[in-house]
């Protein structure tokens, strides 16, 4: 009996492989179904940005609602200009903050939040972790940037980075036009 029990306890090297590949495969489809509805999503949020012709609805739309169709407690511009961000309820931090992060490359990176850098320091919500894109330095001839929070780690895994990227340019060619 003792010999039956641990001869139970061995799988097949064949068995392992299908039971690896079960999780595998089941991994890539549930990263498919996120990224379609990701996708349709974004989408969805690109044709109403391109219809907003003014630029007080369109950033009403984009820090207000955007947010909450993502489950996202944060998206908006962080800008040095006081003006510009008093003006439209932006979020405000001197350009020396901003230049830490800025790259002149239009460049995304998706990361747990830096601390040191505060950025979200404004908000109730702890955000954990953020996806930040360098917005087109001639917008107001000064660096901004669009960032996104979350109170989890949903831009740890570069998940849907394309589809955010994506949206980032959509966001930026519409800033370029309204201001």
């Amino acid at each position: 009996e003792k010999i039956h029990k641990k001869q139970t306890k061995i799988i097949s090297y064949k068995d392992w492989i299908i039971q690896s590949l079960k999780i595998k495969q089941k991994s890539i489809i549930d990263n498919a179904k996120y990224n379609f509805f990701t996708q349709k999503k974004v989408l969805e949020c690109s044709l109403k940005i391109l219809k907003t012709e003014e630029l007080k609805k369109f950033l009403n739309f984009l820090c207000y609602e955007c947010p909450g169709i993502f489950d996202l407690e944060v998206i908006n511009i962080i800008s040095c200009d006081k003006n510009f961000t008093q003006k439209f309820n932006l979020i405000f931090k001197e350009e020396k903050i901003i230049s830490q992060v800025f790259d002149c490359n239009k460049y995304l990176i998706l990361d747990a939040v830096d601390e040191n850098l505060n950025l979200f320091s404004d908000f109730d919500s702890k955000i954990y972790s953020n996806a930040i894109f360098s917005l087109d330095i001639e917008i107001l001839n000064s660096p901004m940037l669009l960032v996104y929070g979350s109170k989890d780690n949903h831009f740890l895994s570069n998940k849907a980075f394309d589809l955010i990227f994506y949206l980032s340019k959509v966001i930026e060619k519409k800033l370029i036009d309204l201001v």
